[in-house]
């Protein structure tokens, strides 16, 4: 019986330390153990070890174990026991390790020192049962019971192990799951950003290139002859620049759509603008798809981004091109509309008022009810193959953002019908953010034989703005790189008034050429110019207030009046 007690207690052990280490493996994983546990069957592990040594009751059942008289298994249990307590302290200073924000999971040094430790332990234990079997030998009927003990001790370590497995590999399927879901969230992101970076690339290159052209139409104008001949002249002009303003506007679009471009709200008329898409909305319906616009009466003005607006409206016509593969009637509509609390019972964030609705309604296969509530959600589609998802989250996200909201109502075989409420303006439509137009045939703001550095890498444009620079007055040093302006004004004598930089550029950067030329004129005026949008020119460590920045394109007049009135301004 002595040697079936040892032999209970010696897998008692082994089970206690096999569960710790599970178990501090599990909590250092982020799982819901109490490190208390952990400790708990370290401790009774001890508590084993020593009723080997002392005597004493042990062993769930209790079995009453007498002290070890064999030298050789007393020598092993001191061992083991030792090894206990060696264990037991590096499992806490793991978890305060852990706790303090070090490496201590799975994998890591410590882990591999631990494991070994637990190995270690394992094994010395395992040899004490070891020994105490070979004892038990001697006895054909106390060996038959200490393997039907050993069994039952292992039968329990391996179901406790197995069950931990079990629920680990539940847990990392499902973390590989939710892994995945946001890998594919990412490269969504991923590929909208580098359409945004390939899209402002594309505006400063073009901005350089319509810049220049409109330059030289207005220089030509500013020469035209007087009599009928001239008046020719300056019509043909006229429709160049109009020409390159519609380009302009068209990589605006581009930007706000790839969100590349800062958000402008105006007051406008949605009709106006809908009028201003209709045939880019009549190609993008498709020839399956017949498109009817119903505008409203005297339509309220409202003010938002006009691209916001372009933005919603392809959102939501390409939603509703795909919901009707056999083609049909897809209309379009605005309306006035005055919603009261009834009406918003179902949506507190919006305030009753006056708001301007525009609808899109198509005959399509309709939406499920029980995916309706989750179209809004960024990611969520029920296309297959390459689609992001974030059409309708857009949609959303831009009424809210104006201060409206969206509603949808469908039946599923019967159509769907989208509703974006837009809060009513009390300015009148046009009040707000339009330019004012702007006559290349004014006089522009005259120089007085100042010398301005001109630096950009665009030889297009720096011949043209050189050009117009000279015709209203001023000397222009030209260089084609912050390298190549920095050699200029060593060969050049005279004191420069205005160094006009393009931003970007290869090489030296246009912040990096005004350190060094400040470092020779603390004083120098500077205009920066730039075709990307602003959130890339802060990133070349211009900040608002510090510089004058003029935005390409820009016209004779524009640039003549701030590099004017750069001039008259008292030097720093």
């Amino acid at each position: 019986m002595q040697s079936v007690a040892v032999i209970h207690t010696a897998s008692e052990i082994r089970r206690d330390v096999a569960v710790s280490h599970l178990w501090l493996e599990e909590y250092l994983s982020g799982d819901s153990v109490d490190f208390r546990d952990v400790l708990s069957s370290l401790d009774h592990a001890g508590s084993l070890a020593d009723a080997l040594l002392s005597g004493g009751l042990a062993g769930r059942p209790r079995i009453h174990v007498a002290p070890i008289e064999d030298a050789e298994l007393r020598r092993r249990a001191e061992e083991v026991r030792t090894r206990i307590a060696a264990l037991r302290q590096a499992a806490q200073s793991r978890q305060a390790g852990w706790r303090r924000g070090e490496d201590m999971g799975i994998g890591s040094p410590v882990d591999e020192l631990y494991d070994q430790m637990f190995r270690e332990l394992e094994s010395g234990a395992e040899e004490l049962e070891r020994v105490a079997e070979v004892r038990l030998a001697l006895d054909e009927s106390r060996a038959r019971l200490a393997f039907g003990i050993l069994l039952l001790g292992w039968g329990a370590v391996v179901v406790v192990a197995a069950r931990g497995l079990r629920s680990r590999e539940l847990r990392q399927r499902q973390a590989e799951e939710a892994l995945r879901h946001s890998e594919a969230q990412l490269l969504q992101a991923q590929k909208l950003e580098a359409v945004g970076r390939l899209a402002g690339g594309l505006a400063h290159d073009i901005n350089n290139y319509i810049t220049a052209m409109t330059s030289q139409c207005e220089l030509v104008q500013m020469k035209a002859p007087p009599g009928e001949a001239g008046a020719r002249i300056v019509e043909k002009m006229d429709m160049v620049i109009a020409a390159g303003g519609k380009v302009t506007a068209l990589i605006r679009r581009l930007l706000t759509f790839s969100r590349q471009q800062p958000v402008l709200p105006e007051v406008v008329d949605l009709n106006a603008i809908i009028e201003g898409m209709r045939a880019m909305l009549a190609g993008l319906a498709g020839g399956l798809v017949d498109l009817e616009i119903l505008p409203g009466a005297e339509l309220w003005p409202v003010e938002i981004d006009p691209s916001q607006v372009e933005q919603v409206l392809v959102n939501l016509l390409v939603n509703a091109r795909e919901a009707s593969p056999d083609g049909g009637l897809v209309m379009l509509e605005t309306a006035n509309c005055r919603l009261d609390a009834a009406a918003l019972a179902g949506n507190p964030t919006v305030r009753p008022g006056d708001y301007v609705m525009t609808a899109l309604s198509d005959r399509g296969v309709g939406i499920p009810p029980e995916i309706q509530d989750k179209l809004f959600e960024p990611f969520f589609t029920t296309k297959e193959g390459g689609a992001r998802g974030l059409g309708l989250a857009s949609v959303y996200g831009i009424a809210r953002q104006n201060g409206g909201h969206v509603t949808v109502y469908s039946e599923t075989g019967q159509g769907t019908t989208f509703k974006v409420y837009l809060p009513r303006s009390a300015a009148p439509a046009g009040s707000v953010g339009l330019p004012v137009p702007e006559d290349a045939r004014r006089p522009a703001a005259q120089g007085g034989g100042e010398m301005i550095l001109l630096v950009d890498d665009n030889e297009e444009l720096r011949l043209s703005a050189r050009a117009v620079l000279e015709a209203i007055g001023y000397r222009v040093l030209p260089a084609a790189s912050g390298e190549e302006a920095l050699a200029i004004l060593e060969r050049v004598e005279e004191t420069v008034d205005l160094a006009i930089c393009d931003v970007v550029m290869p090489g030296l950067s246009g912040s990096d050429l005004v350190e060094r030329l400040r470092e020779r004129s603390s004083g120098l005026r500077v205009l920066f110019i730039s075709g990307y949008t602003d959130n890339v020119v802060l990133r070349h460590r211009l900040v608002a207030g510090d510089f004058e920045l003029l935005e390409k394109p820009f016209s004779v007049n524009r640039l003549a009046a701030r590099v004017r009135a750069l001039l008259d301004r008292p030097a720093a």
